[in-house]
């Protein structure tokens, strides 16, 4: 199945600031490695002491967003990295929010030396 793509950069590049900020309490700088078209694409790596577990940041970075941690895709992935998606729940003309699964952040979190 293709996914279709819903082309959010404005909104993805908001996000990054926001996140790399939150990494960083955390010891970890935030890079992207995608196009921001489909999905904001993220690696954390760890760049100073690290402070707290990456799993407190991943859900500090689940409640900036008002998203939800979607775990049956998240887990191990090559080089002994973790994978995570965070799915972004959007507000509607109610200011209800709602599931929007065709925007999210996929974040590979780098382990420590």
């Amino acid at each position: 199945m293709e996914k279709p793509i819903h082309v959010k950069p404005a909104m993805y590049s908001y996000f990054y600031q926001e996140l790399k900020e939150i990494a960083l309490k955390y010891g970890y700088n935030l890079v992207l490695h995608g196009s921001m078209n489909r999905d904001l694409d993220l690696i954390a790596i760890p760049w100073q002491q690290i402070l707290r577990p990456h799993e407190e940041m991943i859900q500090e970075f689940t409640e900036f967003l008002g998203g939800e941690i979607e775990h049956e895709s998240c887990g191990p992935a090559f080089h002994g990295r973790l994978w995570y998606v965070i799915n972004i729940r959007r507000r509607d003309e109610h200011e209800n929010y709602k599931e929007d699964h065709q925007y999210y952040l996929d974040i590979s979190v780098t382990p420590v030396a």
